[in-house]
């Protein structure tokens, strides 16, 4: 193997680890987060084209669900999601406030 191509290896590994590193943060970025599941009644779709209204904020997804679920009940409202959210911005306080659509 002759100098040239030694000096050349550096180049291709450094492009290869290059590429291959764009490629895995593109797909880091596209992947859903996990800091704010939520729980709704209806599909991704629907929800976009929806009027969600807020409501209250609760401690924890259990009492936001139920809440939902006794607001359903009482033909309050006829879908709702929970979402983990700042309540004040800033505070890094998360809660999980109640969105309902009538």
């Amino acid at each position: 193997m002759n100098s040239r191509n030694f000096r050349l290896a550096p180049a291709v590994v450094a492009a290869t680890v290059g590429m291959l590193f764009a490629g895995t943060a593109g797909a880091a970025v596209a992947a859903p987060s996990e800091e704010t599941p939520s729980a709704t009644s209806s599909p991704v779709g629907e929800e976009a084209k929806a009027d969600w209204k807020p409501g209250a904020w609760y401690d924890d997804e259990k009492s936001c669900k139920e809440a939902g679920e006794k607001g359903k009940h009482d033909n309050k409202w006829s879908e709702y999601r929970c979402k983990r959210e700042e309540r004040h911005p800033g505070q890094y306080d998360y809660q999980w406030h109640l969105y309902y659509h009538r």
